[in-house]
């Protein structure tokens, strides 16, 4: 159709025309500079999801420099000081970067249909990993990264199958804790990469994950903020599964982007996909800094993007289509400590998992609730859907509280009030408790 025709041909375009970008003014940060408590290794990118390798390394390097904590003495603490030996020795002999992350969840919700679990608990493990290759520590370097991811319950019903099975909900619990079979995957993420912020340009092709490049933010994913997989992605886009693809963004300045996107509509985490098929998402993707207060200001994101149809798997039900989404990201005080986001996603003709979705998140970070302990985070959330199969509206309200329990350790407490359930009309409200454990070495 003349529609996926236009936004293909837009897509291709940026992609292609990377290379020829002019550097956009402020520079990429990779360190901890600055006074704003955020992650301020994301400052000034696009891309700039938690999960997204490139941020999820040098997150790990600003992670470790964080040693205030609730107990003063780590467990792991010999383990993490070994590792990190390890890490920069590897580093200076190969310029090859890893980092581990390990995100553990237990959740218990007050109701859930007959003859169905109540309760679960899940691990989740990333390994991930650059090869710096190109014009090292240059504005366009080029370097291989790479993502293997494991998730493994422990005789339970996971948290993400808890929200979709056994409360019949839409929205979800706990995104991205529940089992896979076989437990690893080797290959969530494997790609080339070249150019930064610096330069003006940025291009990646190979194996990619859609959902965690379009309409993100670096304040929402559910290893370090909010839970539910209606409140951390935009899933009224259709997205396809990781797959082949390949994407550019272009810097006009420091507050103008914009970022184009294809990706193999038959992707699949656990296999390659079927790219030579020839059937692509299609997206564009403009980002503008509104209003910023600091030099860490995240992205406001536009997003229009098309889908031939493929395989139903993730945010796509295989069927044709299109849609858009709005994420508005704002610094709310002089500091940077709190920060508002709106969300919402609309899609035509059945294409995507949501047919309408909506959610406002606010954050507040370095409350100190926990006497003087800093690195500390509370956030509270509304999310709205309307799925596409026609089952009533759901909502989903949550509240958390961050703080880090030991050195290198992070303790998450979140609540979540389900309100009907889409899949459960017998169900009007349950209460969701959690308890999430992360470390990184």
């Amino acid at each position: 159709m003349r529609r996926s025709r236009i936004v293909a041909t837009l897509a291709c375009a940026c992609v292609l025309g990377c290379n020829l970008g002019q550097a956009g003014g402020a520079q990429e940060n990779g360190g901890d500079s600055g006074s704003s408590p955020q992650l301020r290794v994301y400052r000034s990118r696009v891309l700039s999801s938690p999960e997204d390798p490139q941020n999820f390394l040098p997150e790990i390097r600003r992670r470790g420099q964080q040693r205030d904590s609730l107990f003063p003495v780590s467990p792991l603490r010999g383990l993490h000081d070994a590792t990190d030996r390890g890490k920069d020795s590897l580093y200076n002999a190969t310029h090859l970067k890893l980092g581990l992350n390990l995100n553990h969840l237990f959740q218990w919700m007050s109701d859930a249909r007959p003859d169905k679990d109540k309760w679960g608990t899940t691990t989740d493990l990333d390994f991930m990993g650059t090869w710096e290759l190109l014009k090292i520590g240059k504005p366009n370097q080029g370097q291989i990264y790479f993502h293997v991811e494991g998730r493994w319950d422990y005789g339970t019903t996971g948290p993400q199958t808890l929200g979709f099975d056994s409360l019949g909900s839409a929205i979800g619990t706990g995104n991205a804790f529940s089992k896979y079979t076989p437990a690893f995957l080797p290959f969530r993420n494997l790609y080339w990469q070249q150019g930064s912020h610096q330069a003006g340009w940025v291009y990646r092709m190979g194996k990619i994950t859609t959902d965690a490049t379009l309409a993100t933010s670096k304040h929402i994913s559910p290893v370090t903020t909010f839970l539910p997989n209606g409140g951390t992605g935009l899933f009224a886009s259709g997205y396809p599964d990781s797959g082949i693809g390949a994407l550019g963004t272009w810097y006009f300045s420091d507050r103008f982007a914009i970022l184009g996107l294809v990706s193999d509509v038959y992707g699949d985490r656990q296999t390659f996909g079927s790219p030579g098929k020839g059937d692509y998402y299609k997206a564009l993707e403009f980002s503008a800094k509104i209003a910023p207060r600091t030099k860490d200001a995240g992205y406001s994101k536009f997003t229009f993007w098309q889908t031939p149809g493929g395989k139903a798997i993730n945010a796509a039900t295989g069927l044709e289509g299109w849609g858009m989404t709005v994420k508005l990201e704002q610094e709310l005080t002089e500091d940077g400590k709190a920060i508002g986001v709106f969300r919402w996603g609309r899609s035509w003709k059945d294409a995507a998992f949501y047919k309408q979705q909506a959610g406002v998140h606010f954050l507040y970070y370095e409350p100190q609730l926990v006497g003087t302990i800093k690195h500390d985070l509370i956030g509270t959330a509304f999310n709205w859907v309307k799925p596409s199969d026609d089952a009533r509206d759901e909502y989903n309200v949550e509240l958390f509280y961050r703080f880090p329990i030991f050195p290198l350790v992070d303790t998450t407490l979140s609540y979540q009030s389900a309100i009907k359930p889409a899949g459960a009309p017998d169900i009007d409200h349950a209460s969701v408790f959690s308890l999430r454990l992360r470390t990184v070495f």
